[in-house]
């Protein structure tokens, strides 16, 4: 019990107490803009979670996640109107996947060269393009029934294409292959998230949650398929783009973080890469 209790105690140190409402806000003012605002058929509510996971572990990522859902929808003035609640559960495994890829050592850099570098980033792109097109050929898009905004296809291209431009010169201009690994990363977690989030969309809500992603169950549905295998086949397209893109844009922001400031937190030795300055390794929590 006493090895239980210093585990959770390292990973809620006062600077990952800190960051983590930092986190949430981040989570929900993003979340909000891109699903009730712009109504994209992708999230981006889980930056803040997935960075809390990868610097201090499993236990505050699964916090800030479930938190953020929870602030979300039912603090006063905030979420009037969501239906992010009961998905908490859903940012909670999120944000426990991220710190077992932050013990991993999943978002450290890895400085490469020559098929090392070419290779990674190939893999990369290859897989943002792959789950991107996979919506873009959805045609209740296009479907002037559907009511849809005519504007949605050219968003996933330019979500596909800005994705992939900024993974291909990341990786060449830092000559960091580490992008290969984190899109990996996040399209496991994104295909994890649709697993757990679809009986949750099915049961609560009959599959409409009120977002971008609606269209998508309803086209699913029109073929046929049932509340439970829409919901299910919904995550399994939105899920892991989003995850893949949150994934890339958190190992953006701790690649152009100093070694000597992920140093302080709990998994910060596991986010430096070999040979990086570790001015202030030793400095306390």
């Amino acid at each position: 019990m006493g090895l239980l209790k210093r585990w959770i105690a390292r990973q809620f140190t006062t600077r990952v107490i800190v960051l983590m409402p930092v986190a949430i806000a981040i989570n929900i003012v993003l979340g909000y803009t891109v699903q009730s605002v712009l109504k994209l058929p992708i999230y981006v509510d889980s930056i803040g979670t997935i960075l809390v996971g990868c610097v201090a572990g499993p236990l505050p990522g699964a916090a800030t996640g479930i938190l953020s859902n929870l602030i979300w929808q039912y603090a006063p003035g905030i979420g009037p109107g969501s239906q992010i609640g009961p998905f908490a559960v859903t940012a909670g495994v999120i944000g426990f996947m991220a710190g077992i890829w932050g013990y991993l050592g999943v978002f450290r850099s890895r400085p490469a060269s020559g098929l090392r570098l070419i290779v990674p980033v190939a893999i990369a792109i290859a897989i943002i393009v792959l789950l991107a097109a996979r919506m873009y050929t959805i045609p209740q898009y296009s479907d002037p029934g559907m009511g849809y905004p005519g504007w949605v296809n050219v968003a996933i291209v330019a979500i596909g294409a800005a994705a992939s431009i900024s993974v291909a010169l990341f990786v060449f201009l830092r000559r960091d292959a580490g992008g290969a690994w984190v899109a990996v990363a996040g399209a496991v977690t994104g295909i994890v998230a649709a697993i757990v989030s679809a009986p949750i969309a099915a049961v609560v809500y009959g599959g409409v949650t009120g977002s971008g992603t609606d269209v998508i169950v309803a086209a699913l549905r029109q073929g046929g398929a049932d509340v439970y295998n829409a919901s299910l086949g919904q995550g399994l397209l939105s899920d892991p783009i989003d995850k893949t893109i949150t994934s890339f844009l958190v190992f953006l922001i701790l690649a152009g973080a100093s070694s000597r400031f992920l140093a302080r937190f709990p998994l910060g030795d596991r986010l430096i890469s070999p040979g990086a300055s570790d001015a202030g390794a030793t400095d306390g929590n």
